[in-house]
């Protein structure tokens, strides 16, 4: 008696524990099925053949001798061609879906992207306050949208004059790690110039493009810092350079009856001059490549010294992360020098 009371006990946990399982890798499934209703539907169609199979087949099979199990087999395979009909949709898809994906994509849905058409015709319709609005209710539905934020950080510097609020914004740019380096430093390289623009505050875009050099030390991004930094104290006598009054050449009133042309008078600072302004430039910013290409320029032509002109490219060279196209822009200027040299073909 307890024998028997312990067996059946145990055949229904056993049962239980199927129908678990089986439910439980149901609901995997129907969460993963992109159509539900459908999936439903060939489960609610299968219920039957499979009753049919195992209740009223299964049991039969050893019955009636040879007659017999061909009748049941041929039942069981009638049963097993109405499952594959349910099924053979849903199987083909599963097989052939790698295949389609190397061509489609697959069936992932893109990320989601804020419509910013609205938010642009809003500033050019002049309505920066609800372009602004406009796009903060796209971020609330595309959060972390880094062309969403710097164009509302955009609105916020250029249109509506609210530095504040886009420092705001582009502050949480910095917070979130999805971005890559390259979106960080144009982010702060931005703010730099929202700063300059619109407050003249030298020292806000300073820290900036200091804060550039501190997150990617040794990068792409840290060159263009350094480069912007070694132009910020000419931005600073920018804008504290007072007005100059512009006044059109005169022509000589006895060109016409001069015996020799006289050639114009040039009102150009001396070389000299502009060669030392450019050595203290390059003291004070080494990194400065604008300055020490000019610098090689007045070695080459006006200073007659190609030899210190080229020791200027070789620095150029030499500094890690130049764009290519620099580069070869400089190769370029050093082969013309090299040219120009008696027996300088080979190294040009």
């Amino acid at each position: 008696m307890n024998g028997g009371l312990w067996h059946l006990i145990g055949s229904i946990l056993a049962w239980l524990l199927v129908a678990a399982c089986v439910g439980w890798l149901g609901w995997l499934w129907l969460r993963a099925a992109e159509d539900r209703p459908g999936l439903i539907k060939r489960w609610l169609l299968s219920v039957p053949p499979l009753a049919f199979i195992f209740l009223y087949v299964g049991p039969r099979l050893d019955e009636g001798g040879a007659l017999g199990a061909f009748i049941y087999v041929g039942m069981l395979v009638a049963a097993g061609l109405v499952l594959a009909v349910i099924w053979a949709p849903y199987i083909n898809d599963l097989f052939s879906r790698p295949l389609t994906n190397i061509f489609d994509g697959g069936r992932t849905p893109p990320d989601k992207e804020p419509l910013t058409s609205m938010v642009e015709a809003r500033r050019k319709q002049g309505r920066y306050a609800e372009a602004a609005r406009l796009m903060r209710e796209q971020l609330a539905e595309c959060p972390g949208h880094f062309g969403g934020q710097m164009l509302l950080a955009e609105i916020l510097a250029d249109d509506l004059h609210d530095l504040p609020g886009a420092r705001a914004v582009i502050a949480e740019i910095l917070t979130q790690e999805h971005h890559s380096p390259k979106q960080i430093a144009y982010a702060l390289t931005r703010m730099a110039d929202w700063y300059l623009k619109h407050a003249g505050d030298v020292e806000a875009a300073r820290d900036c493009f200091e804060r550039i050099l501190r997150l990617f030390p040794d990068s792409p991004q840290a060159h263009m810092a350094r480069q912007r930094l070694a132009h910020l104290p000419g931005v600073e006598r920018e804008l504290q350079r007072p007005k100059v009054k512009l006044e059109a050449p005169r022509a000589d009133p006895h060109l016409g009856v001069r015996r020799t042309p006289s050639s114009p008078v040039r009102h150009e600072p001396a070389v000299e001059e502009e060669v030392r302004a450019l050595v203290e430039q390059l003291e004070q910013f080494p990194d400065d490549n604008e300055a020490r290409e000019r610098l090689a320029d007045l070695y080459a032509g006006p200073c007659g010294r190609p030899d210190l002109a080229i020791e200027q490219f070789e620095e150029l060279l030499a500094q890690p992360h130049v764009p290519e196209a620099h580069v070869a822009r400089w190769l370029n200027r050093m082969a013309d020098i090299y040219i120009a040299l008696p027996q300088g073909e080979a190294k040009a």
